[in-house]
Order: C-alpha cells, then structure tokens, then sequence
C-alpha cells in the first residue's frame, strides 16, 4: 500500500466534550485479532514498527517509550480487545483507547486520543493528534505485512521525501475535514490544518 492509498484506508473522526476532544482513527487490517494484539503490545513487535516499548505491561501497570520519550499507566488492558493508558509527555497528560473488532477475516482497529481543549488544540486542533496516529497506523501495516519500512528511523526518512510530504498534507487535509463535518468553522479548521502541515514538514512552527 502506497502513502496516498494509506489516507483513504482510515477513516476520521472529531468529537467534542467540555474541556476535551476525541481525535478517532478506525481502519480494516487483513489481520486476526491475535496477530494485531501481539503487534500493539509486545515490545519485541513495537521496536520493529512504533518504539522502544518496556515497562509492567499489565492492568494497573506502568510502561514507557524510549524514542518519543512518551510514559503513561496502562488503565484497562483486555487481551484482543482492548486498551487504554494514559499518554504523558513532561506535564502534558491525555489518554489513549485501542480497540479490535473481527470482521471477516480481518481486524477493525479503532484509536481514540482524548486531548484537552487548550492552546495547543485551539493552534493546531484534531491533525496535531491525528497525523503522527496516521503515520504510526501505516508503519504498522507495514510491519504486519514483513515490510522492512516500517522501521521508525526508514519512515523517518521516508516521511521527507516528496510522497512522504505529501502524506502529511493529505492527512492534515482529511483532519481538516472531520473537523469541519464536527461542527468546527471552516475557516478556523482550514487555518489549524495548514499550521500543523507546516509543521510537521519542517517548515516551521
């Protein structure tokens, strides 16, 4: 799958409630739920494709992740079917839901980031949260399919190159517009869009 079939595999949506928002991806992986669960939690898969994952990775536990420098507790944790932690950065605290859905003989995995309604949101709002989970669902079907890319330093380079940078501003585009379908003024979600593009293509913050 090319970056550009990629954008048009997951499916967006923003959600509002006082004093958050939900950023939610969904996609289809030709996947059983055995295979996508040991892929999002065992840290010998999420080296090969997300992080440096360790930690107690059980209920109640804590985890960490080296590279993003990303910690949290793991508050629900249900084999194959779900799991939610909190995601801290420094003093930025938000929480993260995964769940697995069969369908057919594939996978419906659905992401959930809850984030607070602050400056950074009324900045750059839903594709702030949504374009790195954009890029981290690539890299994982990658890995499940034995592509090499989904290395975290090969999608690096990747991501800079002119399909790569056209990734971003095809999913800042699409965040865009699940912002606006959320009820967001167009002018508004137009204008957080662009900023976060700019961003994340290294042209500024």
């Amino acid at each position: 799958m090319t970056f550009k079939e990629q954008v048009q595999a997951v499916t967006r949506t923003v959600q509002h409630s006082k004093g958050s928002h939900l950023v939610e991806l969904t996609q289809t992986f030709p996947f059983e739920p055995a295979t996508m669960w040991d892929a999002l939690t065992s840290p010998e898969a999420m080296v090969q494709w997300f992080d440096v994952l360790s930690g107690d990775l059980e209920e109640g536990g804590d985890y960490e992740l080296t590279g993003s420098q990303h910690s949290g507790t793991i508050k629900t944790c249900r084999p194959q079917q779900s799991l939610e932690v909190t995601w801290e950065y420094g003093e930025d605290v938000s929480n993260v839901s995964l769940s697995l859905t069969p369908t057919g003989p594939g996978t419906v995995l659905t992401l959930v980031h809850e984030v607070k309604d602050d400056e950074h949101w009324e900045t750059f709002g839903p594709a702030a949260t949504g374009i790195g989970w954009d890029g981290a669902f690539y890299s994982l079907l990658l890995y499940l399919r034995g592509d090499s890319n989904s290395n975290p330093e090969k999608m690096a380079e990747l991501s800079m190159t002119p399909e790569g940078l056209q990734f971003v501003t095809d999913t800042a585009h699409a965040w865009r517009n699940a912002h606006i379908a959320s009820g967001a003024k167009r002018t508004v979600a137009e204008g957080m869009a662009e900023r976060t593009a700019k961003f994340y293509r290294g042209e500024g913050e």
